[in-house]
Formats: structure tokens, sequence, C-alpha cells
């Protein structure tokens, strides 16, 4: 029962930091006469801020979650969380809007916190199902969370600003209920002589192994591993963790691996660019195509296309791991298919003209994504050792943060992001380079066959 309890706490935190409703509108809210800044601003300064921020934390959080013992992390995610949204209530200048963007990236990167806790708390067995619970809380918050903020707009309950108070509670009932998760143990580093001893033990009569036993716990008490010893042990050990280092990084050898991380690395910037500029796209196409004095100058309905992508991506990440694909054979199309799919959704979004058109295509590049995800999270996993899970999927993350971050910087450079339309052009360009990437690898395939 343990377990359970362990589960349902953290199943409630899920839903209490995933119902954001103000989210679905933020940047008709930045925009709105509260906050009062430009596209231009938008794209260009404060945006950026929350995707370099996000690069640096991921690499923070990577190296400390396993030495904070993850509970930490989940409670510095709350309480960045609650900060965020307690800013964008009462503060509306540009300097405030930058503080924002910093701490946004630090609870996005947190997330790590929140899907790692259980393992380190919970028996081995539990895992898939502790899995899927804290999954399907994750979704559960963010369709409520798009319903509601849905509903409140479209019956004018409350509007983008008062939103960001509905979101500001959720995260603090969710910074109040974390100090109801249980701390996670520190592991104690054990002595080389202490593990000679437990290997002796097995020798000994039953006496003398209750005996020695007896002995070894008193010698623990009284010689517990100070913080220098621990300093001492680390430096004296560095050469095994370079070593484990180089041995965890010769999973990248295979080509199943690599060829499959290459795509996860390229189409999660491309993605993660998208969610965070869409919002942009929409509000630049519902100004050009409000032509009566009094219309609706901004995307009325984010938060059903929000709930609407939910439901579905949760439908086709669960068809994708039920059905059987010959990915050895078809892997490479099915990735070239996805690429000319998604170069087709942005594309088509910005030449039509049409926020309706521009929802569905969104929808429909989210699921493909979530889709192509979930079959090439699995080819992975199938190829790499079960210990190195973590550290192959930490990895691909964080060069996708990296490489996201680079991107952003090379376009603000270039004044590419001063309109949203030109910046979509370019993030079509980039899905269809992916396609053109496993074109040739297809073909070579081919070739080779």
């Amino acid at each position: 029962m343990y377990w359970k309890r362990i589960s349902f706490c953290l199943c409630i935190y899920g839903i209490l930091k995933e119902f954001r409703p103000s989210e679905s509108y933020v940047i008709p809210f930045l925009q709105g006469p509260r906050m009062n800044f430009t596209e231009e601003q938008i794209n260009n300064e404060i945006l950026p801020i929350g995707i370099y921020s996000l690069m640096v934390s991921m690499i923070f959080v990577t190296l400390t979650t396993d030495l904070l013992r993850y509970k930490a992390v989940i409670v510095i995610q709350a309480i960045c969380g609650t900060v965020v949204y307690a800013i964008l209530s009462l503060c509306t200048s540009f300097p405030s809007m930058i503080i924002v963007q910093i701490l946004y990236g630090i609870f996005s990167a947190a997330e790590v916190g929140y899907y790692t806790y259980t393992y380190s708390v919970v028996d081995t067995k539990y895992y898939q199902t502790v899995t899927s619970h804290t999954r399907a809380a994750h979704l559960m918050g963010r369709f409520i969370s798009s319903i509601v903020a849905q509903l409140s707009i479209s019956a004018n309950i409350f509007d983008s600003y008062q939103l960001n108070f509905l979101t500001l509670g959720s995260l603090a009932a969710g910074l109040l209920w974390t100090t109801v998760l249980p701390s996670v143990e520190q592991k104690v580093i054990e002595p080389e002589a202490q593990k000679m001893t437990a290997m002796n033990i097995a020798s000994l009569t039953p006496e003398e192994a209750e005996l020695e036993i007896a002995e070894n716990e008193t010698l623990q008490k009284d010689t517990l591993p100070t913080n220098k010893d621990k300093i001492n042990w680390f430096f004296k050990d560095s050469q095994i963790s370079w070593n484990y280092f180089q041995s965890l990084c010769e999973e990248y050898k295979n080509l199943q691996v690599l060829k499959w991380s290459f795509w996860i690395v390229l189409a999660t910037c491309g993605f993660n660019q998208v969610l965070f500029y869409i919002q942009s796209l929409w509000e630049s196409i519902s100004h050009e195509s409000c032509v009566e004095k009094n219309c609706q100058t901004y995307s009325e309905w984010n938060g059903a296309v929000d709930a609407i992508y939910t439901v579905i991506s949760f439908c086709v990440t669960i068809l994708c791991g039920k059905i059987a694909i010959n990915v050895d054979k078809f892997g490479n199309f099915i990735i070239l298919l996805s690429a000319i799919t998604q170069w087709a959704t942005l594309y088509t979004s910005i030449l039509w003209n049409s926020i309706y058109i521009s929802y569905i295509n969104f929808i429909l590049y989210c699921t493909v994504y979530q889709g192509m995800m979930t079959i090439a999270s699995t080819e992975i996993a199938k190829c790499v050792n079960k210990d190195k899970h973590g550290f192959v999927f930490g990895t691909n993350n964080l060069l996708a943060a990296i490489l996201q971050s680079l991107a952003t910087l090379f376009m603000n450079s270039l004044g590419m992001s001063s309109s949203s339309k030109a910046l979509f052009k370019w993030y079509a360009g980039y899905c269809f380079f992916i396609g053109i990437c496993f074109l040739i690898i297809f073909i070579k395939q081919i070739i080779r066959k």
C-alpha cells in the first residue's frame, strides 16, 4: 500500500502543477492592454530568455537531481512556478518578464524530478504502474486546464489576465502539497573494507556471522563517513567515474541508437520552438484577419486546441505503443514521411493565413511528433543497456535544448524572429531539412540492399 500512497501524492502534485489555464492565452495577455508588449519584443527579447534558461537549467538539473534526492528538485519547481505567476499577476515591467522567463526555464527543466522521484521510493516491480499514473496525471492536469481556460474565455467568466490568478492558486497549492511527499534517504557510500567484510561473512558459521554483523553495525554507527571522507572517495575513484562515463558514451556506437537519437534531438528542438512561438503566430494571423472595428483581436480557441491536442496525442501514443511496425525496414521512410507532413502543416499555416487552418495544422504537427517520439523511444530502449536509459534520454534532451538555444540566438542575431510568419517559414524549412537528411539515409538503405 505504501507505493500506492506515494503514487497518489505525486499524481495530485502532477495535476496541480499542470493546471495552468493562463498558458493557453499567455501571448494575448502579454500583447494586451495591461502588459502592452509588441510582437517583436516578445519574439526577440522575452521568449528567447526562457529558452536559454531552460538549456542552462537542464545542465544543472541533470547533474544534481540524484544529489539533491529528487524531492528537493520538485520543491524548487513548485517554488519557481508559484513565483512566476505571482510576478505575472502583479508586475508589468520588462525586467520582471525577464525574471519570469528565467524562472520558467528552471520550472520546465525541473520536470525531471517529477518523473524520477517515484523510481527512488518504490519497488522496481511497480515502475510500470507508477509511470502510467504520473503520465496520466500530467495529461489530466493539462486537459482540465485547457478546458477551464476555453470555457472562461468563451463565456467571458475570466479574461487572460484573471486566468493568472487561477494558475497561481493551483501552483501555490502544489507547493504546499510537496510537503506531504516523503523525503528520499541519502545513500551512504560503502567503504571498500565493509564490502570485503560482507563477502567474508558468507564463509563464517551462523554464530560467528551473527557476532560479526553486530560488530560491524556498532562500527558503522561510530564511524559514519563525513563530507570530507566522501570528497576524498570521489577524487580517489575519479578514474573509475571517468571510465564509467566512457562506457555510457559507448551506447552511441550502436547505429540504431545514433540514428533515432539524431532524429529526437532535431525533432525535439523544432517541436519546442513551435510550442514557444505558436501563440505569437496565432495572434499575428488573428490581427490580420480582423477586419471589423470591434471584432475579436486575439485567438480565442487556444484552450480548446490544447485540450484536443492533449487527448489525440494521448490516443496516438497508446496506439503507436501497440501497433507492430517493422521499424528496421520502414523506419527511415516513416521519419521521412513525418518530417514532410510537419513541413506541410507549418508551411500551409502561414500560406493560407487562416487561424482555424493553423489550429488544425498545429494539432496534426504535435500528434505526428508525439507518435514518432513513442516509436523512437521504444527503438532506443531496445538497443540500450537497461542501466543506461537515463543517460541516453537525458543526453538527447540536453542536446535538443542546446540546439534550440543556438537556433534562437542565430535567428535573433539576424533579425529573423521579428515576424512570427517569417519565423515559421524557417521552422517549416527546418522540418524539410530533417526530411532531406533521412531521405538520403533511406536511399542509402535501398542501395545497400
